[in-house]
């Protein structure tokens, strides 16, 4: 009881902070997500008031998850395709760059090569979740723009994973971990292209029936995807974003939007 009763103090601390800078910063024609950032900086590093930093972080997986499930299913799948070449050339191309650079002067400024990859690898990639909370605020998602931003972040992301299955297993690495990684890759967007055809359409005309069994089968595929990709080696958050996409199509999509929203937002406070 003392440890859910601290949890619980810590929570409303967080929300009741978050609650007032965000109204503060609204007046003041300011993003609101300077304010969770800045709640964010203040209650751990400065005045050290989360010391439970397990369940936060838990909670903000879950706000990741909940914001690239949101956007799936925002997203127009056609439309998406409909960048898929300039996403991939142009993320592929800004990855390289960055990459590149920021490993040559790494390498400039004394690190090892290793130490020098990593530093790479972080500085080439963007924060997904920041970047898709702004598109999404400003409702720029469905733009020419907003879906490559989108695609590149995606191509970032898949980028990331492989990136980093090979660095973790750099010493015993073989071409088959990188055969392996994909071919998983393919068989999960396999499964989603199937489910998308064949299952979800009848599911969630049963589950449209009413609006709470609705809420909690959606919940459930995007909960499915998300483990399914991370229990296999990919993030959550491009989980899902599959999960999102295979809903998307869907005519219930927006009734899901309405109801996964709330959910969302309080658990993206968290993570900021």
């Amino acid at each position: 009881m003392v440890i859910a009763s601290d949890i619980f103090v810590e929570l409303g601390i967080i929300v009741i902070l978050a609650g007032f800078l965000a109204l503060f910063f609204k007046w003041a024609r300011q993003p609101q997500l300077l304010a969770y950032i800045f709640v964010g900086v203040l209650i751990t590093p400065i005045l050290g008031i989360v010391t439970n930093s397990n369940v936060i972080d838990a909670m903000s997986t879950i706000g990741i998850a909940f914001l690239l499930f949101i956007v799936g299913l925002e997203m127009d799948l056609r439309k998406l395709k409909q960048v898929a070449f300039i996403s991939s050339v142009g993320g592929t191309i800004q990855i390289a760059i960055l990459f590149t650079t920021s490993f040559l002067l790494a390498i400039i400024l004394g690190f090892l090569p290793l130490q020098a990859m990593y530093i790479g690898l972080m500085l080439a990639f963007s924060s997904t979740m920041i970047v898709m909370k702004f598109l999404s605020d400003r409702r720029e998602l469905s733009t020419l723009h907003g879906r490559i931003v989108v695609g590149i972040l995606l191509m970032e992301d898949i980028f990331a994973i492989f990136a980093l299955s090979v660095l973790t297993s750099i010493g015993d690495f073989t071409p088959s971990i990188l055969v392996l990684a994909i071919m998983k890759f393919i068989a999960l967007i396999a499964v989603a292209y199937f489910a998308t055809k064949f299952l979800f359409p009848r599911m969630f005309s049963f589950a449209a029936r009413t609006q709470e069994l609705l809420l909690v089968t959606s919940l459930a595929i995007c909960f499915l995807f998300s483990l399914s990709f991370y229990f296999l080696g990919f993030s959550v958050a491009i989980g899902a974003f599959a999960a999102g996409l295979t809903l998307g199509n869907l005519r219930y999509n927006l009734e899901i939007i309405a109801r996964v929203r709330s959910l969302r937002d309080f658990f993206s406070l968290l993570f900021f």
